[in-house]
């Protein structure tokens, strides 16, 4: 099972989202996160959370900007934007969708992007994300740094698969 770092960035008060700020914390925490993501080898996260935000994902340091890690998208429904801005890098960058079995018949769609497709039955336990876990171990990745919501990272802090916990708050 690869490391599980998870990074997650939170108002003062845990609620308000700012929908007139693009950020929630300041540059010198956004530089932190691009640090952290030059050392890991992937990034986890979910469709809510992308779709959200449009979010890249991705390292943006002068110097280590080729360190784009790989990136995981847990999307049970499919429920994945077409038009996201990541989807300009599907070529240049591994991008996997982890999804229900019982999508077959979009998860061609998908493919046709140019993402790499995991199945998996469900997520609902720990062993659930154990299994995952080893599937993307197995593919070649031992670091891993979960950027999602709050919903996603309780879950995965209830099953207790995560290693380290940062947490970012705004002023």
């Amino acid at each position: 099972i690869p490391l599980v770092t998870a990074k997650i960035a939170i108002s003062k008060d845990f609620l308000t989202i700012n929908k007139k700020e693009k950020w929630i914390t300041n540059q010198n925490s956004r530089n932190i996160v691009h640090l952290f993501r030059s050392k890991y080898d992937c990034i986890l996260s979910t469709s809510k959370s992308i779709n959200n935000d449009n979010s890249l994902l991705n390292c943006r340091i002068n110097g280590l900007n080729n360190n784009k890690p790989d990136l995981f998208i847990v999307d049970l429904k499919l429920k994945l934007k077409k038009n996201l801005s990541l989807n300009k890098y599907l070529k240049i960058r591994k991008t996997y969708l982890i999804t229900n079995k019982s999508n077959l018949s979009k998860v061609l769609v998908y493919k046709k992007l140019g993402y790499k497709i995991i199945l998996i039955n469900s997520l609902e336990n720990k062993n659930d994300f154990n299994i995952l876990f080893k599937k993307i171990y197995k593919i070649g990745y031992s670091r891993m740094l979960i950027e999602s919501g709050l919903n996603y990272l309780n879950n995965l802090l209830k099953n207790k698969v995560i290693h380290n916990l940062y947490i970012f708050k705004s002023n």
